[in-house]
């Protein structure tokens, strides 16, 4: 039997070739026509009252709250898809009692905002109010907070508005840079540390004993000196331990408890 051979028209091929060259064009036409629904798209939701900042929530402790409330500043009918979330949350940052702050959108018109506080590590008090200082030496206040359980700050310069000045953060700097090196050890809870000025520090402990620490320098063996003697001699029996000189140290008892030997 013959083998016929079959070979296309003339015709089908260039059909087949007109094919082939529209397809390009049919593909740029449709991805031009899905661009321009999604331009008009995003102008409609760019432009249309519906997507306007109806409401800005703000979650976190009610006290940073109720001082970040009135920070926010933000454009009548500001697009959510273009507010300037950035720029919201700088101005919280901008309020002491917050630590940072995160910004999302719900849509369609809510603004989120996150309020993390500070943590308050220590507390300088006055005969009104209390301010309370976190691990950074930022000094901040809450409405009814007084920072009971905290150790206090006493320095020249940590009273009224100074306690926020340069000199002032000298001052805080060192006596956390001490509340830092003592640490977690119950032994060594203290109730105040003092700036005496001349970089000379003192530390009242809870139980009772007072240690003259000079400059924050060798705060390891100072610390270690001071454990030794208060729990060698007893709480109650010590009123003052001078460690400026940690080769030099010496103590002082208590009063009462002289005089209750004489006796």
């Amino acid at each position: 039997m013959a083998i016929q051979s079959h070979r296309p028209s003339l015709g089908a091929v260039a059909a087949r070739r007109a094919t082939v060259r529209w397809r390009p064009g049919l593909r740029l036409g449709a991805v031009l026509a899905v661009a321009a629904l999604t331009a008009e798209l995003a102008y409609i939701a760019c432009a249309s009252p519906r997507f306007a900042v109806r409401e800005v929530e703000l979650r976190g402790d009610p006290r940073v709250i109720e001082q970040v409330s009135s920070r926010i500043s933000l454009p009548a009918n500001t697009n959510i898809l273009r507010a300037p979330t950035r720029r919201v949350a700088e101005q919280v940052e901008a309020v002491a009692a917050v630590r940072e702050a995160h910004v999302s959108r719900d849509f369609p018109s809510r603004l989120v905002v996150t309020v993390e506080g500070r943590e308050a590590i220590a507390v300088i008090r006055e005969d009104t109010g209390a301010m309370l200082v976190d691990p950074d030496g930022t000094v901040f206040a809450l409405r009814g907070e007084w920072g009971w359980g905290l150790p206090e700050l006493v320095g020249p310069h940590l009273i009224g508005s100074s306690a926020r000045k340069a000199a002032a953060a000298d001052e805080i700097a060192s006596l956390l840079t001490v509340l830092r090196a003592f640490g977690p050890d119950p032994r060594l809870r203290m109730t105040r540390l003092t700036f005496r000025g001349d970089r000379d520090i003192e530390v009242t402990l809870c139980s009772g004993p007072k240690a003259q620490l000079g400059e924050t320098t060798e705060l390891g063996e100072k610390a270690r000196l001071l454990i030794e003697t208060v729990e060698q001699l007893g709480a109650e029996r010590v009123e003052y331990v001078n460690l400026s000189d940690p080769r030099a140290a010496y103590w002082r008892p208590r009063a009462d408890f002289v005089s209750a030997g004489m006796r």
